[in-house]
């Protein structure tokens, strides 16, 4: 009995084998060699993008896409988004792309990240056919002959000679129309009117391009209120009322913050502060004081308006005069340092208020910006 079932078993598995086999043989490839392309690769950061996620603003230092091809963005090695360009700029080596498919499960770039991307440049036409290929060679030609002298006279053929048969050119490979670069208006025509469920959603896209929150570099001041005396890094401050004017002019835009409702600048403040200490040494005397300082200012910009402040550099209290000097005349002129923190609040096109807290000033003030 167990014999009959190894039997049976051996068969069965016998013609399934050759079933099989049969199939693999006869299944023709279900899909041809997609065509070859020329094309470049390059690296590129993404730096800014819309509300939607379908335009990107890249940076590239090496490359600079030309507007209208396609580039395909890989993530890790592997097909992330496929982006059209609609504008660059070689000044900024910047460009601006169009997002037209996305792959896999990635559903944005990030940020201030550097991608590796691909820019299709053009089809790659197969060679056509050799001519040699259909020239009969000399040997040829002399066998030919020698069989025509040998073989028994034929009937006079047709003067009209038969046309040559043209070598047939294999059909051009069918183009992707979304991932033509050679015609914008195609992709337009797409992006307006494909509804199936693999492309990109339907929507108006503006392109959003990142503008600088404070346009301006140079700030005048002039403020009033109480200023600290520590001349020879005093930790005793000698605190006096007076007035300050100072100038800034921004050095860097965007040095670690560039999103678009967030942006930083830093440069430099000089400036000049006038105040009188009164009777310091119980004697009627006077010393006018007239300390000049550079500062570095940090700004953080929130808004079109308002800007917070970090500042911090050096300050030496130069005594002007001093009418029935005592004790103080040697304590009150020297280096001392500037350190704290401030804002500035836009009240018009170019005018500003401005407020400062720290170790050397207790101010408020007005400023115009340009």
């Amino acid at each position: 009995m167990n014999l009959n079932c190894l039997r049976s078993a051996i068969l069965i598995f016998c013609l399934f084998f050759l079933g099989a086999a049969n199939i693999a043989v006869a299944v023709e490839p279900l899909s041809a060699p997609l065509p070859e392309i020329d094309a470049q690769r390059f690296d590129a950061k993404a730096i800014e993008k819309s509300k939607t996620g379908r335009i990107y603003l890249f940076e590239s230092a090496r490359v600079l896409p030309k507007t209208g091809s396609l580039i395909l963005v890989y993530n890790n090695d592997k097909p992330a988004m496929a982006f059209r360009v609609l504008k660059n700029d070689p000044l900024k080596k910047q460009f601006v792309g169009k997002r037209v498919r996305r792959y896999d499960e990635t559903s944005e770039l990030t940020l201030n990240e550097s991608y590796s991307a691909i820019e299709k440049l053009a089809d790659v036409l197969p060679p056509p056919p050799s001519v040699a290929a259909t020239t009969p060679s000399a040997n040829e030609d002399l066998d030919d002959a020698a069989t025509k002298k040998d073989a028994p006279p034929k009937e006079k053929a047709s003067t009209t000679p038969e046309p040559t048969p043209t070598p047939e050119m294999p059909p051009p490979a069918a183009e992707d129309a979304e991932l033509d670069s050679s015609s914008v208006a195609a992709l337009n025509k797409i992006d307006e009117n494909d509804t199936s469920t693999d492309q990109e959603e339907q929507e108006n896209i503006e392109i959003e391009e990142t503008t600088r929150l404070n346009p301006y570099n140079n700030i005048f001041s002039v403020s009033g209120g109480y200023f600290g005396n520590s001349a020879n890094f005093s930790f005793s401050p000698i605190i006096e009322a007076g007035m300050s004017v100072s100038y800034y002019h921004t050095l860097i835009n965007n040095l670690f913050v560039s999103k678009k409702t967030t942006q930083d600048a830093f440069g430099l403040e000089f400036g000049a502060i006038y105040y009188r200490v009164v009777n310091r040494d119980s004697g009627n005397d006077i010393y006018t004081m007239f300390p000049f300082y550079a500062t570095a200012l940090y700004q953080i910009h929130l808004s079109p308006t308002f800007s917070f402040n970090l500042y911090g550099g050096l300050q030496y209290d130069y005594m002007v005069s001093a009418v029935n000097p005592g004790a103080s005349l040697a304590v009150l002129q020297g280096p001392q340092p500037d350190l704290g923190i401030g804002f500035f609040y836009g009240f018009g096109p170019q005018w500003l208020l401005r407020a400062d807290l720290g170790w050397d000033r207790i101010t408020a003030g007005l400023c115009i910006k340009w």
